[in-house]
């Protein structure tokens, strides 16, 4: 089931009881930021979320970009969005389109405010195969890529985290000493 952001996934109903976001493809997570590191950048924090909104509808109504799920935070001087992708190809095409609303912003910024420190932005990507991630959800409307996953209602003799992992990457056969 597909979800829209903070505002849609506060308002869905809670599930009770433990949860867990399930999905046998890879997949990318994306963080993506801005901060707010001088008052005098105040205007294009300001111009870069109303970039930021006008992204997150996008996405929304072009599920078949292959975006899952996805929050947005705020932490003091800082906005972070954190982005559930089918994978990094989806993603790596939605970065590189040039028509798509991010990208004369992105490249807006790079030109006027490269050398400018009073707003700074920054990503980071991660690729999760299954076996290496878990998303465990306790009394919570569908969150984070459970939002953008399957969920499975978790027995209470499940073990523990290292465990439950364990025996994924043996189903999985990913080799390694992950734990």
């Amino acid at each position: 089931m597909r979800q829209r952001y903070q505002r849609e996934q506060q308002a869905a109903a809670v599930r009770s009881g433990r949860w867990m976001a399930r999905r046998t493809e890879p997949f990318a997570v994306f963080l993506f930021g801005m901060r707010l590191n001088q008052t005098r950048g105040l205007p294009r924090f300001l111009w870069g979320l109303r970039v930021l909104r006008r992204v997150l509808a996008n996405l929304e109504a072009h599920p078949a970009r292959g975006f899952l799920a996805g929050q947005v935070y705020r932490a003091g001087r800082t906005l972070i969005a954190v982005q559930y992708w089918e994978s990094f190809d989806a993603l790596d095409d939605y970065a590189r389109d040039h028509a798509l609303p991010h990208r004369r912003a992105w490249q807006r910024y790079l030109r006027e405010a490269l050398d400018d420190p009073a707003m700074g932005l920054w990503h980071e990507t991660y690729l999760a195969d299954p076996g290496s991630w878990e998303g465990v959800y306790v009394n919570m409307p569908p969150w984070g890529l459970g939002a953008g996953a399957e969920l499975s209602e978790m027995q209470a003799n499940r073990g523990s985290a290292r465990e439950r992992l364990r025996q994924q990457r043996k189903r999985t056969g990913r080799p390694g000493a992950l734990l």
